[in-house]
Parts: C-alpha cells; sequence; structure tokens
C-alpha cells in the first residue's frame, strides 16, 4: 500500500495533547489519524456526534450580561423576527 502525506495545522497546545494522549494508549499521533481517518470513512462521516458545546451556566450568565449591558446602553439591538 502506498502512503501519502497530509499536512494539518493546530494549536500547538492541543498538538501536545494528542501526543500525550496517543502515546499513552501505546500510539503516535499519526496513527491515531489514521484510525480516526479510517472510521471516517467507515461511518461516511464522524464516528461520534459533532454538536456545539452547551455553555456552563457562568458563561451563559456572563454572555447575557453583555448583551443586557449592550442593549441598556443602545449599542444592542438584535432580534429573531428583524434580520441585521
Amino acid at each position: 500500500m502506498s502512503t501519502s502525506t497530509l499536512n494539518i495545522r493546530m494549536d500547538a497546545d492541543l498538538k501536545q495533547s494528542v501526543d500525550e494522549v496517543a502515546k499513552s494508549i501505546g500510539l503516535t499521533s499519526t496513527a491515531a489519524f489514521n484510525v480516526f481517518a479510517r472510521q471516517f470513512v467507515a461511518h461516511k462521516g464522524f464516528p461520534f456526534a459533532v454538536v456545539a458545546p452547551v455553555p456552563t451556566e457562568r458563561e451563559f450568565s456572563k454572555e447575557m450580561d453583555q448583551i443586557y449591558t449592550m442593549m441598556s446602553t443602545g449599542q444592542y439591538s438584535v432580534h429573531d423576527l428583524i434580520e441585521d
């Protein structure tokens, strides 16, 4: 079987974490990505659910506080029924 090179860019901290986890289970990060790629092809897409992360209560409250502050000063006026 011939091989091909795939170059990807990712956050340096994420790469370090991938390398560490792969090593902890006896793989290289290259081998881990090959496993992922094979599963991606076999499932014809992601082999797991891909969803937007749900914010914590603290994150949600902070975002709502920021929106309220902007609205109270007239800097924010978006509504679901009004297009930007």
